[in-house]
């Protein structure tokens, strides 16, 4: 009757991608006799949770939360739900010990492939690393961070790579705004045509900042006393428009004055960076 019992659930039970990953690091303990640096049913399963749940809720959110406060305690709430995973996973409360039991039963008659095991382990693996790479990227073609100019070739850099010419070029710091200002700079126009700028700063009354002519426009506007002492309060934005036929990186700066009504538009700048400053 039991046996008669068990069939009828065993027709009812559907298998899946992830139950034979299950099977096949259980089956790589038991081929190799529980020696370490060896995958297990568990590791697969986790391997399974990182790409298919974790790393798309992960970077989606970073996507529309980088730079402000609220995702450094979305981080801290994903470290300790994958702790928490790791926890009910090897409790059983995710992946029940019956259904462990019923997926070693149902690939019972299958020979087991080291080779297999270790392929599709290698394969995961990769894959993990590759949608820490792609889902970004993707994430901004979807978003629109990309915008067409005329007779360019239009790129949107934030990469550490990108920063350091203009850090050099112009002595720009990247600076993370404080919340409230980073939702006045993406509602700003300029944001939503060429999308986040590549560099954010505060012009302060330094040599460093007004010793050359890039920003001697702002002169007209307010004096270096009023700047120094904070008086009036300047943020400096960069944006890539696009490339001229030469390859050359065409720049956007716009200078905005911090008041009350949020952001003023008081100056702006189209540069390439060959010119000379």
């Amino acid at each position: 009757m039991r046996k008669q019992e068990y069939k009828e659930q065993e027709r009812q039970r559907h298998y899946y991608f992830f139950d034979y990953l299950f099977w096949l690091g259980e089956m790589a303990q038991w081929h190799y006799k529980g020696e370490p640096r060896r995958p297990d049913g568990e590791s697969m399963l986790m391997l399974c949770i990182m790409i298919f749940i974790y790393e798309p809720i992960f970077f989606t959110a970073a996507h529309f939360l980088y730079g402000s406060p609220a995702f450094e305690w979305f981080t801290v709430a994903m470290i300790i739900g994958l702790l928490v995973i790791l926890h009910y996973i090897g409790r059983g409360r995710i992946y029940p010990f019956t259904r462990r039991k019923a997926v070693m039963q149902h690939y019972e008659g299958r020979r087991f492939s080291p080779f297999r095991c270790y392929f599709f382990l290698f394969s995961l693996g990769f894959l993990l690393i590759a949608e820490a790479y792609l889902l970004p990227s993707a994430l901004m073609r979807i978003s629109g961070k990309k915008a067409k100019v005329e007779k360019t070739q239009v790129e949107v850099p934030q990469r550490w790579r990108d920063y350091l010419p203009l850090y050099f070029k112009v002595g720009a710091r990247q600076e993370v705004p404080h919340e409230i200002l980073q939702r006045l700079i993406n509602q700003n126009s300029r944001t939503s045509r060429y999308g986040q700028p590549v560099y954010i700063m505060q012009v302060r009354a330094t040599k460093g900042d007004m010793g050359g002519e890039f920003r001697v426009g702002l002169l007209n506007h307010a004096t270096i006393d009023e700047i120094q002492d904070g008086r009036r309060t300047f943020i400096e934005c960069t944006w890539v428009k696009g490339y001229t036929p030469d390859s050359i990186r065409i720049l956007l700066t716009g200078w905005y004055e911090v008041n009350n009504a949020g952001l003023c538009p008081v100056d702006s700048l189209e540069w390439t960076e060959d010119m000379e400053f």
